[in-house]
């Protein structure tokens, strides 16, 4: 009896054994694992050959910090930058979105405004109000949702108010927060899963699972190892799975997204082969033309003058204004478009350019004051010549212009914008933005070396004419709405001891010194300009010549990047022949 005991409990214990094997064996089945050797052998010794079960801390892969966090997944990429989770969807913060999707939203957090211009349109979303909509031109349309608020300081726009102005997908998940985002659209490395498995962390059977995929799932392919590939599933997570269980790989072509506003096919990119040649008219008080005619006498070929009538003297939107309709009149009689220059100089000290361009009504004065003076003169365009901007004021001076677009537009005017060369310290004054909105901008392509440098130098070396040419182009101004400006003037450097110092001398003043002293300049090929000097006691005077071979040079690399055309700096500093140097080419 004990024996038969015995072997019924044993009999019992091994079909317990027999059944709790044949689950494991299911369960690996069912879970993907192969049966074989090595998954004996885990039973065995599981700390060396078993796969790990447990399941990544998602708050740390994605570096969730705060219950309404997002993970941004940026194509195959996990981004330091955070979403937000708002009544269910996904906001982008402000900074994000003019990172990664468009840089073209404005944003003024003491108005709390957030406003898209288009060439026709102001779309103002007002946050101080809080409601769902947002205002074009004035005209309320509600949305589901807020499309922009804050948390904290910091501005959210809504995912979906975002798509009507960028070209993107996204797809929001949960458990843990996360929208996966597409900005670039095309061929990419995907593969099918063969048979159930996990994603897991890093590449090992002791790594983290991240999710577990199914059979025939689709994943995109980033990096093959020698037993493991780093993949992405479609819902953004990013890990690793055994090589044997992918398919071959084949190529999956993501579909675009092109149902965004478009910028470009909505402002003029230019006229393709137009030819202008503008010259720029200094003038410190009214003048009904007749000084135009004493300085215009020998000139032919101009297309554009642009007379200094406006000079800014207060942050409310007012100018000192020298404009006069019989100087307009007379330029048209002679066969010359007229671009009124408003400039920031003058005043500068008198007034805060932050507090005017800041201010949405401040703009609004401003725009209204000069369409206003421009159109009763009977003017043709608006030359703005704002050279003191401050990178704080940058934003709002670029909005200022996307406004002033708007309105001169619908008036008839051209627009055109005059910048120093692009560099790393004035990226802010947004070369690109310039040349859409802008019918023209014009680099001043002179002031290399400039009053007050402590280095004496050209004005305009032909390689600096090039490369500020090349910095706007690569920026994104069309070559046909760029227009380079030449210096009628150049400077007559004095060096003596560790003391520089500089005059500007037009062009006949400077032929003039270095003819009295019984020099003949010499070609210097570097700058492709004449270079004379001379010596008088412990002072070294210097000059680089600016002539009809300097302007020829400057204007020959002008045409060769096709320009829109050439402006001038300014009329009654040139010599007679420089017009037929121009007319040549322009």
């Amino acid at each position: 009896t004990k024996l038969i005991s015995i072997l019924v409990a044993i009999a019992l214990i091994l079909i317990v054994g027999i059944i709790a094997f044949g689950a494991k064996i299911k369960k690996a089945i069912d879970e993907g694992e192969e049966i074989n050797g090595r998954w004996f052998l885990s039973l065995i010794y599981p700390d060396k050959y078993a796969y790990s079960t447990e399941i990544a801390d998602y708050n740390d892969y994605y570096q969730l910090m705060a219950d309404d966090d997002v993970a941004i997944i940026l194509q195959d990429e996990i981004l330091e930058d955070k979403a937000k989770l708002i009544n269910g969807q996904p906001y982008f913060s402000y900074d994000t979105v003019s990172k990664i999707f468009t840089n073209r939203f404005y944003h003024n957090s003491d108005e709390k405004v957030l406003l898209y211009t288009t060439s026709t349109d102001i779309i103002k979303v007002d946050m101080a109000e809080g409601t769902s909509g947002y205002y074009v031109s004035g005209v309320f349309t509600e949305t589901p949702a807020v499309c922009a608020t804050y948390i904290g300081d910091t501005l959210y726009i809504s995912a979906d108010f975002v798509k009507n102005y960028a070209n993107f997908s996204y797809a929001y998940y949960s458990q843990p927060n996360r929208v996966q985002v597409y900005t670039k659209f095309g061929t990419e490395r995907a593969a099918k899963v063969k048979k159930k498995t996990k994603v897991r962390v890093k590449g090992g059977i002791k790594s983290d699972i991240l999710a577990s995929l199914e059979k025939d799932q689709q994943v995109t392919v980033l990096e093959v190892m020698e037993k493991w590939t780093r993949i992405k599933t479609e819902d953004g997570f990013i890990g690793y799975v055994e090589k044997n269980k992918l398919s071959d790989e084949f190529e999956y072509t993501r579909p675009a997204v092109t149902d965004a506003y478009n910028p470009y096919n909505d402002y003029s990119m230019g006229t393709e082969g137009e030819s202008l040649v503008v010259a720029w008219h200094q003038i410190f008080y009214a003048d009904n033309g007749s000084n135009l005619n004493t300085l215009t006498v020998s000139s032919n070929g101009i297309d554009v003058v642009s007379p200094t009538w406006y000079y800014l003297d207060s942050e409310n939107g007012t100018f000192t204004d020298y404009s006069s309709a019989a100087y307009v009149t007379n330029a048209h009689e002679k066969g010359y478009k007229v671009w009124t220059l408003v400039e920031d100089m003058t005043n500068s000290d008198s007034f805060s350019e932050y507090n005017l361009f800041s201010s949405s009504a401040n703009r609004k004065a401003l725009i209204d004051n000069l369409i206003s003076s421009v159109k009763a003169a009977g003017a043709d365009g608006i030359n703005i010549d704002f050279e003191k901007i401050g990178k704080e004021t940058g934003p709002h001076y670029v909005q200022f212009l996307r406004e002033l677009s708007i309105e001169a537009h619908k008036n008839g005017l051209v627009l055109s914008v005059d910048d120093y060369q692009q560099n790393e310290g004035n990226l802010y004054y947004n070369l690109k933005e310039q040349g859409l909105v802008a019918d023209y901008v014009i680099i001043m392509g002179y002031d290399e070396h400039w009053a007050g440098c402590q280095e004496a130098g050209s004005v305009a070396s032909l390689d600096f004419v090039e490369n500020g040419i090349t910095k706007a182009l690569d920026a994104g101004v069309p070559a046909a709405k760029l227009i380079n400006g030449v210096p009628f003037y150049t400077r007559l450097w004095k060096t003596e001891g560790v003391n520089v110092s500089s005059s500007a001398l037009d062009m006949t003043t400077a032929a003039n010194w270095y003819q009295s002293h019984n020099i003949i300049p010499s070609w210097d090929e570097t700058t492709s300009q004449f270079y004379a000097s001379r010596t008088d006691g412990t002072a070294t005077y210097e000059i680089w010549v600016e002539n009809a071979d300097s302007i020829s040079a400057k204007l020959a690399v002008m045409k060769n990047h096709n320009l829109a055309g050439v402006a001038c700096w300014k009329l009654g500093f040139e010599t007679p022949d420089i017009w037929d140097v121009i007319v040549s080419y322009y």
